[in-house]
């Protein structure tokens, strides 16, 4: 579905008959989440979504009933986390990250997930047989778009002209990032004379000292896919990075925020909005295996002005007019 498909069925949600849109009893919802209930980018997405639930007809405490179960900081294992969510005899789950759809993919075949926020291929992970047509308990929302990463390097190359190196941040033990992914970074890399270089960071423990590393090398710059390691610990790498003077690209807005240098990517709170057509469908008795999976409707620049400054960087004029949004 399109998103002017999807704004039609919000806006038409309040003329439904009230047989359509109340129920006999509450529907259950449950969420798997890597990031804790306080971070404010998940308060932010998750809002999103309940807003978008609402306006097609589902209200919490009226009939709609979410259960959130958080990963990180609980102390459980994401396999842990998952049973957890699936002793609540949820109606549906939405599982945010690949790391969150796998944990549940290995232990329901009949609850329907929907899975949002992710660099990944789910056709490829094996939560689906194909796009268009799911087959099985599972669809929903995937980042992957393997020129994004060009447009990452080509972004930050316009940022700093200067630079001849591009780093890959990203944590290897999530397997967040596939090996034809990481050619297509290549391939980007090379068409505009950029030598790629991947930089895991495993730990916490890692991150000053693998990030001092890498700009001991002059001329370089990073970006990121964003697994839940890297966006758990954002603060820390973007403080690292721009304490060594090092130019990056992010793919979600909250890095920008929170001080990187830019970010180009889907709109993670329009995603959410978007795993609310797919709840709604289920909830009225749609099959996630005729729900073709969807790819973001939005995508957003950000620009932070303020740490370009720090960083002694003129962000050029022309890209400063297209950005959605400039932090200052």
């Amino acid at each position: 579905m399109q998103r002017r498909q999807f704004i039609m069925l919000l806006s038409g949600a309040a003329s439904w008959p009230l047989s359509v849109r109340a129920q006999d009893r509450a529907r259950r919802i449950g969420v798997l989440a890597p990031l804790p209930e306080t971070d404010p980018v998940f308060q932010r997405n998750i809002n999103a979504f309940t807003a978008a639930m609402k306006s097609a007809g589902w209200i919490e405490g009226r009939n709609l009933d979410m259960r959130i179960v958080s990963i990180l900081g609980s102390g459980k294992s994401f396999l842990e986390a998952a049973a957890e969510v699936l002793a609540l005899s949820p109606d549906a789950v939405v599982a945010i990250t690949p790391v969150s759809a796998e944990a549940l993919h290995r232990q329901t075949s009949a609850v329907p997930v929907i899975f949002v926020v992710g660099w990944f291929d789910p056709v490829e992970k094996g939560f689906v047989t194909s796009i268009n047509q799911p087959g099985g308990n599972m669809t929903g929302i995937t980042d992957l778009e393997p020129s994004l990463g060009g447009k990452w390097l080509q972004l930050l190359k316009k940022i700093a002209p200067n630079i001849t190196r591009a780093g890959v941040v990203y944590n290897p033990d999530e397997g967040s990032i596939s090996e034809p992914l990481f050619k297509t970074f290549e391939e980007a890399a090379r068409s505009i004379a950029i030598d790629l270089e991947r930089v895991p960071i495993r730990d916490e423990a890692e991150i000053e000292r693998v990030i001092a590393t890498f700009a001991h090398h002059p001329n370089g710059g990073f970006f990121s896919t964003s697994d839940i390691f890297t966006a758990a610990h954002r603060t820390r790498i973007i403080a690292a990075a721009n304490d060594h003077r090092i130019p990056t690209v992010f793919p979600y807005r909250f890095y920008a925020v929170d001080g990187g240098l830019a970010s180009y990517s889907p709109s993670q709170a329009d995603e959410f909005a978007q795993a609310a057509y797919f709840i709604d469908h289920i909830l009225r008795g749609e099959k996630p295996a005729n729900l073709p999976v969807q790819t973001p409707n939005k995508y957003e620049l950000v620009i932070n002005i303020t740490t370009a400054k720090a960083l002694g960087i003129e962000v050029p004029p022309g890209l400063l007019s297209i950005a959605d949004e400039v932090i200052e």
